[in-house]
């Protein structure tokens, strides 16, 4: 019973390397991929998206800090830096989109 097993076992391992092997190489394991190239204007688009959903998400946070205390608690004032902290990094991302744009 032994010797009708081991050609039964011997598929079923080598089976599952293969699919091990080939989930692995669908999964990025190739690190011969060429990288995908977009075009600029298709990057520009999304950055000029992303910027208009961030100012959307800052608008927000601004209104919702209102509602955390009436008084000046640590909790608002971390809100507040980190509103701050956002509409820093934005500004530089205009800036920076504005740089791409002129090319």
């Amino acid at each position: 019973m032994t010797k009708k097993m081991l050609p039964v076992l011997a598929l079923l391992f080598g089976l599952t390397a293969f699919a091990a092997a080939q989930s692995t190489t669908e999964a990025g394991g190739n690190s011969r991929a060429e990288p995908q190239i977009l075009h600029p204007d298709a990057n520009a688009k999304d950055l000029k998206s992303d910027l208009e959903r961030m100012h959307i998400l800052v608008e927000q946070m601004q209104r919702n800090v209102a509602f955390v205390s009436t008084g000046d608690t640590p909790l608002k004032h971390q809100f507040q830096l980190e509103i701050e902290m956002w509409q820093l990094l934005i500004r530089d991302m205009e800036k920076k989109a504005g740089v791409q744009e002129s090319r």
